[in-house]
């Protein structure tokens, strides 16, 4: 084994700069492969709402973007999200939303790495796997931070469990940040919530599987639980911060909602998801370290919800992580073990020494990593730059989302209440300042008989010419082939725009 000296002074094995080698070239590529065109429908609005607060210099907590809502209260649990990034598209247009992106998914994944067992290679096989689960939801949108503070406390409790020393002081100000930045901080307490479930369990029937767990132990992380749960109110929404969870979850709504839906497991995008899943079972029945109490009560939990809801997918990704870098660690060790006592692991063992001592210099070593580390960043660099060019992004907004229409009112001065498509309602609560809409991405925000009253309108079920009177809907801006946009051609409604994403109807 070669040893070298740093800077400081101390000595650094070849093993220990492999290792360092391997964690930044790790964080590069997921930095990389997270680097992606910033487009998604619930982004506009959280950059409107952002814009909002930054504008007034207060936070955004009134309606003003539908005509449907106009003046209602809105429980903006993601309000500071919104502030940074508007701040980061104000700043660096396309590549700061594409930045913001990139970095969050960067620290997620290095704090999953520090969470894990195992060796180098087992580590960045699964990081890569869970980076492929977690990849159709890396978009320009608060539940980023979500993800990176689920992460961080799983790493704590994870710590905690295993009798180290861990400040619970740091919980509720994490909870206080997360409370502000996303209504997911309730993931959260769930993951402390099946944790003490299983450590209480394992407390109670299996008392010799983790000797450091002790009741007084299990009581603390109790009580600092509570502080936590209270720390939450110190939020602009006050105690309705409580209630974003319940109202997110009740919303009849979601089973519209592409991401509220179960996984489509013929689609070869889910097969990371079930590898991730059946490898946890599978590294837990092969090996010969217990499976925890939080570990059984968390993958059943997690799992569970994963497979009712695609939003839920990468809160389990990031638990289910950790659970087989622990069980495949364990596996690995055994196997290794018995090596070590048969002839051929000996030859092994035996032929690797010699290979260390053959090793490359030092200096060639170090120049080696550098290039590398170089290279990586570099493509890592050239592609954040690419697909945050507006060259690449304004063509994939216009194959989404109705820019020719939303153009068309703008350049004309035409101003009324737009009737509009779901996934189309945050790009234009951006777009237009003068117009408002029907209804955009926030589904908590919006009451199920509103919902009823959209689908009627857009579906042209009897009475929705009384529907557009009431509400006073001067255009229509949806996609060619819902049915209200014959209905309405045939009573008079004037085709005033037509592309292949969109079609705009104004009123006789």
């Amino acid at each position: 084994m070669t040893i070298t000296v740093n800077k400081t002074g101390k000595t650094m094995s070849s093993s220990q700069s492999f290792r360092i080698l391997m964690l930044v070239l790790m964080v590069l590529l997921v930095f990389l492969m997270a680097s992606r065109v910033p487009v998604d429908a619930d982004m506009w609005w959280h950059l409107r709402a952002g814009e909002e607060t930054v504008t007034a210099g207060k936070v955004y907590l009134s309606d003003t973007m539908t005509f449907t809502r106009t003046g209602e209260p809105w429980v903006n649990h993601s309000w500071l999200s919104e502030v940074i990034l508007y701040l980061a598209f104000k700043g660096g247009g396309y590549t700061g939303l594409s930045l913001f992106v990139a970095i969050l998914a960067s620290a997620t994944m290095l704090i999953l790495y520090r969470s894990m067992k195992g060796g180098v290679f087992q580590r960045a096989l699964i990081i890569v796997l869970t980076c492929a689960t977690l990849a159709p939801i890396w978009a320009p949108r608060p539940q980023q931070f979500s993800l990176l503070f689920f992460a961080l406390l799983n790493y704590w409790l994870m710590q905690y469990m295993e009798g180290k020393q861990v400040k619970l002081w740091y919980f509720p100000l994490l909870f206080i940040l997360w409370s502000n930045l996303h209504g997911g901080y309730s993931f959260g307490f769930l993951l402390i919530g099946v944790t003490l479930g299983g450590m209480i369990l394992d407390r109670l029937f299996r008392p010799n599987l983790n000797p450091d767990l002790s009741w007084a132990r299990i009581g603390r992380l109790a009580d600092w639980t509570a502080i936590s749960l209270l720390a939450v109110l110190i939020n602009p929404n006050g105690i309705n911060t409580w209630k974003i969870p319940f109202q997110t979850i009740g919303v009849q709504f979601n089973q519209y909602i592409q991401e509220w839906q179960s996984l489509d497991f013929h689609a070869i995008s889910s097969l990371p998801y079930i590898l991730l899943l059946f490898g946890c079972l599978i590294a837990i029945g092969l090996s010969d370290h217990h499976a925890s109490g939080a570990e059984l009560a968390g993958l059943s939990f997690f799992g569970a919800s994963s497979l009712n809801a695609q939003r839920l997918v990468g809160i389990f990704s990031l638990f289910a992580a950790t659970v087989l870098s622990n069980h495949l660690a364990a596996i690995v060790t055994s196997i290794g073990d018995k090596l070590k006592t048969s002839t051929m692991g000996m030859k092994f063992v035996h032929s690797r020494e010699q290979s260390n001592q053959s090793s490359v210099s030092p200096g060639l070593r170090k120049a080696i990593n550098l290039t590398l580390i170089f290279l990586v960043g570099l493509a890592a660099l050239i592609k954040l730059i690419y697909v945050s060019n507006p060259a690449v992004v304004d063509p994939v907004v216009k194959s989404y989302y109705p820019v020719g229409a939303v153009d068309y009112l703008v350049e004309n001065g035409k101003t009324g209440n737009v009737l509009n498509d779901y996934g189309w309602g945050g790009y234009l609560d951006w777009r237009l300042r003068e117009n408002k809409v029907f209804i955009d991405g926030r589904a908590d925000f919006f009451p199920q008989d509103l919902f009823d009253q959209w689908l009627g309108l857009i579906g042209a079920k009897p009475g929705w010419q009384a529907g557009m009177e009431e509400f006073n809907i001067q255009f229509i801006m949806l996609p060619p082939d819902m049915p209200i946009v014959d209905q309405a051609s045939a009573n008079g409604w004037t085709t005033v725009y037509r592309d292949n994403v969109s079609v705009l109807l104004e009123k006789p």
